[in-house]
């Protein structure tokens, strides 16, 4: 405003500063002697503080201010002279111009803001740069030397993390974005020369669409809110343990990130027709299932934990496996393991819907739910014959072995490869949250609960033609009749079940925090089960009979498997379906609050039962191991320290720490051992 102002008056004054000399011109020059006449002198200083108050005051003319032009003694025109007084006649009005310039900027600093009418776009954005490294410190493997897995010692993990958030936002419309680029610094291993040439196998990356959604308030009629796209509704009210967040998939792809949820497409419909209370609905068109992380993989090898839930039918399939492997030397495996997804069709749309308030201080929720659980159950194993005989010792492919076989080392005729597939099963859920803060001691709480009811699923067994085995192939004898089928062993009841969250957690001042919770149920525990009672689920299972019993009455191979009496032979750790945890968190902020300590354990409050057959009793027999003991303990241990440098900048190191047997919840391999981490983040 100001440069345009000084350019118009400028030019203003140059034409009339023309005029006039023109107008000089023309009338001649003055006599010798007389005296030109100047304008009159005017008060060129500064204008007082703060503009006249009175409308009537009148702006001075350009032409005020302008300095007398000194008269030449000599009585002679002298050129020089007169450019000098142009100049300083220039000047002193470029300094009036300035004058001028103040005082409008001081008659605009009084007018009110002018007001725009109709909504504006208003655009806010930010991000996150982030690097991670990870080393795992402890070896985890597991199977057979015919069937190995292992997680070795090393790089767990390094990645580097581009988050791109954007809002924009018109009236009572607005769009979301949140996209995440992930450049993964590990190549794949090359499937030949050409994968050499590709930037895509020696640079890997992928994008995440956290959100990608418009949305529109007030839509109709006031109250009524349409959100679609990509988004996340998370309704639970529990700390990373919710059993009512059942509309995003989970995402367990990163250990450190538990309790993150996969965004979906979505349309959500909010109505608030009073200030405290909502009455809401989300249809799900597509079914997305739960995302594992990259150690699950060494579950495949744990044949044993079969998951039957009927005991009889366990035990003896126990005793075949173990006496074709003894008897045939053709052991078990799992090829692959399948997941199947629901087809993209109108029938497996998942829908939630719940009304959400206060009353008093608490805010209050009740929902329900209609979908399929994102963790899949097994329905079908499909067996084949591979008759390629192996002895520990041999060169892997494609060295050709030129030692003979050792005295005592183990080789087999072939396998029995299974091929094994998975289905998401379908649920209802009904869901109560209620969150607060208990009055006059200031003890916050959460409460999460979810009463699942699933559909029943089984489990078709197609069996391969095995040497000396008198059945057919094609269909397994569930029954034991001689014929093929029967009735399919259960692997899901569609008895209901609960889970629940309970949480409280308190700070003292501001820099420490305490949060203690009760967890029932994991996000990959499904099944009938709850506190009061409920099913066991085998962990480690096999026999501990020979294939010929050294002493006569006790158990065999051979009875136990096809005699009816594989009670006799079978030997199983079970833990129950849905178990027990507490979680004991707290963050303790020192440094003027730049700096974090965060320490969370998991304790495994379930304990383990060791079932086997007792020859005095004739009977089988349990043993529990408390969640405390030796054989029972299983925990995780989370330990991280952050510093905040200030402008966006922060370091994190921390471990992941995972304890106890092999057959336990979290010293089970799948779950990935321990691991240490360093972190650099800046946000903007």
């Amino acid at each position: 405003m100001r440069g345009s102002t000084r350019a118009l008056l400028t030019t203003l004054l140059s034409v009339i500063w023309a005029g006039s000399a023109l107008s000089a011109e023309e009338q001649g020059e003055p006599e010798s002697g007389d005296q030109p006449t100047a304008p009159a002198e005017d008060d060129t200083s500064a204008p007082a503080e703060g503009p006249d108050d009175s409308s009537e005051a009148q702006e001075p003319t350009p032409s005020e201010g302008l300095a007398e032009v000194p008269e030449d003694p000599s009585g002679d025109e002298d050129p020089g002279a007169e450019g000098a007084a142009d100049e300083a006649t220039t000047e002193a009005l470029l300094a009036r111009v300035s004058s001028l310039e103040s005082r409008l900027e001081e008659h605009e600093a009084r007018l009110p803001p002018i007001q725009r009418s109709g909504p504006q776009l208003d655009v806010a954005m930010g991000g996150r740069l982030q690097s991670d490294l990870r080393f795992r410190i402890q070896e985890k493997s597991v199977g057979a030397w015919y069937n190995p897995l292992v997680l070795p010692v090393g790089i767990s993990r390094a990645e580097t993390l581009v988050k791109a958030k954007a809002t924009a936002s018109f009236g009572k419309f607005r769009g979301v974005t949140d996209i995440d680029f992930v450049l993964l610094h590990e190549p794949n291993s090359p499937e030949g020369l050409e994968a050499l040439s590709s930037r895509q196998a020696i640079n890997p990356y992928r994008f995440e669409a956290h959100a990608l959604y418009v949305q529109a308030s007030d839509l109709i009629v006031p109250g009524l809110d349409l959100r679609i796209g990509q988004q996340l509704v998370l309704w639970g009210v529990g700390d990373q343990f919710n059993p009512t967040n059942n509309l995003n998939a989970d995402d367990l792809e990163d250990p450190l990130l538990f309790g993150e949820q996969q965004a979906n497409l979505m349309l959500r419909l909010d109505y608030s027709p009073w200030p405290l209370w909502t009455f809401s609905g989300v249809l799900v068109p597509l079914f997305k299932p739960a995302m594992l992380p990259g150690s699950s993989s060494l579950g495949l090898a744990a044949i044993d934990r079969l998951p039957f839930t009927d005991p009889n039918f366990r035990y003896k399939v126990h005793a075949e496996s173990a006496l074709s492997e003894e008897l045939l030397s053709l052991p078990t495996v799992v090829s692959s393991v399948t997941p199947e997804l629901p087809p993209a069709h109108p029938e497996n749309m998942q829908f939630m819907v719940r009304v959400a308030g206060a009353v008093g201080m608490q805010d209050l929720a009740l929902s329900y739910y209609r979908g399929r659980s994102d963790f899949p159950q097994p329905h079908m194993n499909a067996s084949t014959l591979d008759s390629t005989p192996a002895c520990e010792f041999d060169p892997p492919v494609p060295h050709l072995r030129t030692e003979d076989v050792g005295e005592d080392e183990e080789c087999i005729d072939g396998l029995i490869r299974t091929d094994t597939y998975l289905a998401y099963p379908q649920m209802h859920v009904v869901g109560f949250n209620a969150a607060g803060e208990i009055p006059f001691i200031g003890l916050g709480y959460r409460l999460e609960l979810g009463v699942f009811i699933p559909d029943q699923q089984t489990l078709t067994i197609i069996k391969p033609e095995i040497p000396m085995d008198p059945t057919p192939p094609g269909e397994y004898d569930y029954d034991g009749d001689g014929e093929p089928g029967g009735p399919r062993p259960e692997v899901l009841p569609s008895t209901p079940f609960a889970k629940w969250t309970l949480g409280l957690d308190y700070s003292f001042g501001p820099n420490v925090m305490i949060n203690v919770q009760w967890v029932h149920g994991l996000v990959d525990e499904f099944g009938a089960g709850d506190f009061f009672g409920g099913e066991w689920v085998v962990r480690e299972g096999g026999t501990n009979a020979e294939l010929i019993a050294a002493e006569e009455g006790a158990p065999n191979l051979l009875d136990c498997a096809v005699g009816g009496d594989e009670q006799r032979c079978a030997v199983e750790v079970l833990r129950p379906r849905i178990a027990d945890y507490l979680v004991v968190g707290a963050d303790f902020r020192f440094l003027r609050q730049a700096a974090l300590v965060r320490l969370f354990t998991l304790f495994d409050l379930g304990g383990y039962r060791m079932t086997t057959w007792d020859e005095s009793t004739q009977q089988r027999t349990t043993t529990f191991h408390h969640p405390f003991t030796p054989e029972g303990f299983s925990a995780v241990v989370y330990p991280e320290f952050q510093y905040n440098f200030g402008g966006g900048f922060e370091l994190h190191v921390g471990a992941l720490l995972q304890f106890g047997k092999d057959y336990s919840k979290f010293g089970d391999p799948a779950a990935g051992g321990h691991q240490v981490y360093a972190r650099a983040r800046y946000s903007f």
